[in-house]
């Protein structure tokens, strides 16, 4: 007995020393800051937003350092503020090619908080991505088992699997979310994009359409109209989805990272004017967080449009700006191959053209049937 009871004590003095571990890790040097509480929150959502502009941008250094100065204001207090700030160090890791340190930055919020359903989600990413397919889905399991009614996870869970080639075992999330009960805009935004996700149009169509209306009369804003133009051109019906689509980019005229969602739809769907508009319109607001894949954005359209001197202008700037982008340095020497070519047939076809005026220049029609001028 006396054996059980210094065994159980033992197990909660690792858990509390690894919780003390988790916290040390995600607060960083936190654990020596001091000040005013609410100064250093200032501060840390701050950083935060630095660090989000910054991973848009591309640049992962400097947001995985800003989202870690962020995490330093918290003086060791772990609140929902720093377990999102971890998320977000993490994935800037994994997209800077650390996908270990991704994993150890999950790991260590799940050691503080076992129940935390976004990192099961991003740890079961980052497995997913190193092709450890077991791993990934027993992440997911737990990811959608603390979900609770974030439709979000649900989705995105069917999403990834879907793409890995899993889609069986994407569907049964789907099938999950769809058993959760809920009212309201967000409740039938989200059920009709799950039933457009599974091809059940119609059904997707009758709840987003109910979406759209509690839109409209709450003054609300969300993806309803989005998935509801998905929705109108998988049923054939493209007038109706591009009023919901100009309804949708009219609505978010203001917000970059929707243009930029938007360019890159048309694009799939090989609508490259389109696509070229939503783009400069993402780069016509207002200190665009995500300005360099607008830029990258447009230019491919302006490519696929066959508009190579437009487009090698707009390169020859962007790779001054963004001289850390070699793909895009490879491509500008591809666009510059093609301009030379296009202006090498374009004086050749004028050439062509002056030495066929130059020929025919003062011919007399009747002298191809042997007449002179006279008529004799």
């Amino acid at each position: 007995m006396i054996k059980n009871r210094q065994t159980n004590i033992s197990m909660k003095k690792q858990k509390r020393y690894r919780r003390i571990i988790a916290t040390a890790l995600l607060t960083g040097m936190g654990l020596m800051l001091t000040g005013c509480g609410e100064e250093k929150t200032e501060n840390a959502l701050a950083y935060r937003k630095i660090g989000i502009n910054a991973m848009a941008e591309g640049n992962y250094e400097e947001a995985i350092n800003n989202f870690q100065l962020a995490l330093d204001q918290s003086k060791g207090q772990i609140r929902n503020l720093e377990l999102d700030i971890c998320m977000q160090k993490a994935e800037a890791l994994y997209l800077n090619e650390q996908p270990e340190d991704a994993i150890a930055v999950c790991d260590a919020v799940l050691d503080y908080d076992k129940s935390y359903a976004t990192a099961y989600y991003l740890r079961g990413n980052l497995y997913l991505q190193q092709g450890d397919s077991e791993k990934a889905l027993a992440d997911y399991e737990q990811a959608a088992k603390y979900a609770d009614a974030d439709y979000e996870i649900y989705i995105q869970l069917y999403e990834n699997l879907n793409r890995a080639g899993m889609k069986a075992e994407g569907e049964k999330y789907l099938n999950k979310a769809l058993e959760l009960k809920g009212k309201g805009r967000y409740y039938l935004t989200n059920c009709g994009y799950i039933y457009y996700l599974m091809g059940d149009y119609e059904n997707a169509k009758e709840q987003l359409l109910q979406a759209v209306a509690i839109e409209q009369k709450e003054g609300e804003d969300d993806k309803a109209e989005l998935y509801l133009a998905q929705t109108a051109e998988q049923l054939g019906d493209e007038q109706t989805a591009a009023q919901y689509y100009k309804a949708y980019a009219e609505n978010h005229a203001d917000d970059s990272i929707v243009l930029e969602e938007l360019g890159n739809m048309a694009m799939e769907k090989e609508d490259y004017a389109d696509a070229c508009a939503y783009y400069q319109k993402g780069l016509q607001t207002s200190n665009p967080s995500n300005e360099q894949l607008l830029r990258r954005g447009e230019i491919a359209a302006l490519e696929q449009l066959y508009e190579f001197e437009q487009a090698k202008e707009k390169m020859a700037q962007y790779v001054l700006d963004y001289p850390e982008d070699e793909q895009a340095a490879r491509e500008y020497l591809f666009l510059k191959t093609r301009t030379a070519v296009a202006d090498q047939i374009e004086e050749e076809k004028q050439t062509a053209e002056a030495a066929q005026a130059t020929d025919g220049f003062g011919e007399d029609p009747a002298a191809e049937d042997g007449s002179d001028s006279t008529g004799q």
